[in-house]
């Protein structure tokens, strides 16, 4: 089958497309004949050799979201047949024809839902529902901002946040980002290019919320780090969350206690893959409600652009250039 293969880690160029053995489903596994994979800004990470968790030898696979068709079960699995479609959901592996993958890092698609909507949505969505629903405990009626809402998690997590009935702000950089942001489902749009960010972001916040009158935000979900952060502490109101789903440009910040401690603030991270470990009846309930949501039309990934696999350095450019609008995937010809 082909494969990306990572022989060594490095820029995204000096990876390659190559013929690997097919692998064969273990007790417990799911063999997965691939139609689509989704691309997260942690394979960038995974590619260079700076992502926090990487596979200890060398040669491997790389790739972590994926849709396709079982074509084979190994012994123990219950829940999967061949010719289910599925979407998997794996430490590595995804970025190839197949893919052999625990049984309990698959899950079933609906039948309305195509492989290219399923790959873009496992990671992304799956983010932002922890970010979101289980710890931002996300209230009808609340008003939430997003930072980076016209990426993937952002999207996502605008998208989650009005099925869940809050009143939503997106904070971007671009007119274009924030037309994008509002086309899928934003109530407002603010700026984050200023060189006083904290009062940029207070003000363009008090204007939609009529944050002087004691009104602000109930919660703040994080994308992007650094300075945005702290411009994100400031428009809280009264015991708000803030929760943290990455560092999108680098740098990570540190919240001052005496300001939480003075404005009754609490912060908390939104991390996605320890709850495979640690809460995994979570991740069921999570993947399950959001299957259920897209059936009824409320969450609609937005694929900026499908790339074959060959294509995978032009994609991964588009990724790193900052120039995606949605999710970018990966297609295999069948």
């Amino acid at each position: 089958m082909r494969a990306i293969v990572v022989k060594e880690y490095g820029p995204i160029h000096s990876h390659v497309v190559e013929q690997v053995s097919d692998p064969s489903p273990e007790p417990g596994q799911v063999l997965v004949d691939i139609h689509a994979i989704g691309l997260n800004f942690p394979d960038v990470l995974m590619l260079e050799g700076k992502y926090q968790n990487r596979p200890s030898e060398l040669p491997f696979v790389p790739g972590r979201d994926a849709s396709g068709l079982v074509i084979d079960v190994g012994d123990g699995v219950t829940g999967f047949k061949p010719g289910d479609k599925v979407l998997v959901q794996v430490f590595s592996g995804a970025f190839a024809e197949k893919v052999a993958a625990p049984q309990e890092r698959c899950c079933p698609m609906p039948d309305s839902m195509n492989f290219v909507d399923a790959a873009a949505m496992i990671t992304t969505y799956r983010t932002a529902y922890i970010g979101v629903v289980v710890r931002g405990q996300i209230q009808p009626g609340e008003t939430a901002l997003v930072t980076g809402a016209a990426g993937g998690v952002g999207v996502a997590a605008v998208q989650l946040l009005k099925a869940k009935g809050a009143n939503v702000i997106a904070a971007v950089s671009t007119p274009e980002k924030a037309r994008f942001a509002v086309d899928n489902g934003a109530d407002h749009a603010i700026y984050t290019n200023s060189d006083d960010l904290k009062a940029a972001f207070r003000g363009q916040v008090e204007k939609v919320t009529g944050a002087a009158q004691g009104r602000g935000c109930d919660l703040a979900y994080d994308t992007v780090g650094g300075d945005v952060f702290d411009a994100c502490l400031r428009v809280l109101k009264f015991a708000g969350r803030l929760v943290i789903a990455g560092f999108a440009n680098g740098q990570i910040p540190a919240a001052k206690a005496n300001y939480l401690l003075y404005n009754n603030l609490t912060v908390m991270g939104g991390p996605l893959d320890i709850n495979f470990k640690m809460a995994y009846p979570v991740m069921q309930q999570a993947m399950a409600e959001i299957n259920d949501l897209y059936t009824q039309g409320k969450l609609k990934p937005t694929v900026m652009r499908t790339y074959p696999l060959e294509d995978f350095k032009t994609a991964f450019d588009v990724i790193t250039g900052r120039q995606v609008l949605g999710k970018v995937v990966l297609t295999i010809d069948r």
